[in-house]
């Protein structure tokens, strides 16, 4: 039984941290606005998806906050890597 335990070591993986997670779901972490090396969207693709954005009904319209992701969605959809949690761009 320890043999066929030890075995199986080699076969565990490490689960991806949480900010990993983040950015496979998003795109983009919070800390890539800071990021000098962000490609950013164009203005056109920004503003594309910002009114694709201000028409679903999980934004909060006060403070353009995503509530699936909790992104500012006026920052985010000026990152060209960014993706909508709910595939919509």
């Amino acid at each position: 039984m320890l043999l066929a335990l030890c075995h199986n070591w080699g076969k565990i993986y490490m689960s991806k941290s949480r900010w990993e997670q983040y950015k496979e779901k998003n795109g983009v972490t919070p800390l890539d606005l800071l990021n000098p090396a962000t490609k950013k969207s164009s203005e056109e693709l920004a503003e594309t998806r910002i009114n694709i954005c201000l028409e679903c009904p999980e934004l909060i319209k006060l403070t353009t906050q995503c509530k699936k992701c909790g992104c500012f969605m006026s920052a985010k959809t000026k990152m060209q890597a960014a993706r909508c949690p709910l595939g919509k761009w």
